[in-house]
Order: C-alpha cells, then sequence, then structure tokens
C-alpha cells in the first residue's frame, strides 16, 4: 500500500514560501545540485521541449540535474500527447471499427487521454504547473538563506 494523502512538500518549496517553523523543516533532505544536461538520443521535437523548460524555468533551481530522467520523460509524453492530438484532429472523433466496420470512437482519444494525464503527473513532480508553484518566489538556490527566511517570517509575526 502506498503512502496516503498529497506528496510532501520539498524543503526548498517551503522555505520559499515562507516557512518559519523548525519542525516542519527537513534539514536533513538530500540537496541535489547542478541543471540537468539534455539526454542523449532524444527527437528533435522532444529537444524543443527540453530547451524550453530549461530557458523558462532552469534558474529557479528547483530543476536539478537529478531530475533529468523525469523531464525526459515528461518531454516526450508532451510530444507524444502533441502528435496523437493533431492525429485526432485530423480525423475526428469517429472511425469506421475494424471488424464490422461500424462507427466508434477514435482511437487516438485514449492515447490524447493516456498522455495528457502524463503530463499533468511529471508536471506536477516538476513544479511545472500554476498550482505546483503557488507561493514560490522564484529565488535562485543559491540565494536562498533559511536563517533570513526565519528571521523575516518572526518579523512578520512579532
Amino acid at each position: 500500500m502506498g503512502s496516503r494523502g498529497p506528496a510532501p512538500t520539498p524543503t526548498k518549496l517551503k522555505l520559499l514560501r515562507g516557512e518559519t517553523r523548525a519542525s516542519r523543516v527537513n534539514r536533513a533532505e538530500p540537496e541535489p545540485g547542478g541543471s540537468p544536461h539534455m539526454p542523449p538520443g532524444m527527437s528533435d521535437a522532444s529537444k524543443r521541449v527540453w530547451r524550453r523548460i530549461i530557458r523558462d524555468y532552469g534558474r529557479t533551481g528547483v530543476i536539478t540535474a537529478a531530475d533529468a530522467d523525469v523531464l525526459r520523460a515528461y518531454c516526450d509524453a508532451v510530444v507524444r500527447y502533441v502528435q496523437a492530438d493533431t492525429a485526432l484532429q485530423a480525423s475526428g472523433p469517429l472511425s469506421r471499427g475494424a471488424r464490422h466496420g461500424d462507427v466508434v470512437r477514435n482511437p487516438l482519444h485514449q492515447i490524447v487521454r493516456d498522455n495528457a494525464t502524463l503530463v499533468r503527473g511529471f508536471a506536477r513532480e516538476l513544479g511545472l504547473t500554476p498550482s505546483s508553484r503557488s507561493g514560490v518566489a522564484g529565488t535562485p538556490r543559491a540565494e536562498i538563506d533559511p536563517m533570513e527566511v526565519f528571521l523575516r517570517g518572526r518579523r512578520r509575526t512579532g
């Protein structure tokens, strides 16, 4: 049985959001560093998605070298989604069945839906959705000083 409830918020995100309670901050959380490098063997379309994400989000320090495989899977899922959606729009929502020639729902619906689900899941894990980054003030990782965040929080309340 898996863990229940929402996934725990990473410590860096808690600090960026202004968490001041020491009991809620995991000081022993691993801190992978560096920016991810594009893995070899990616398609040109996946490379374009990778470059866009790194260009728009790479400086935040949330996506690190340890996330390269997840980011690659995200890029591939985005490309598959776009390809399947384009094919679905071109062929229409209905098609002829293989056995009896009856009109059935286009099988591309399932491929589009599966890849949309994958894209959403990977995007949440990487902090690429509006709700997953709400409250995060895109401060680069090197500029985060937990003591300053703590003191700033105490000044607000005290």
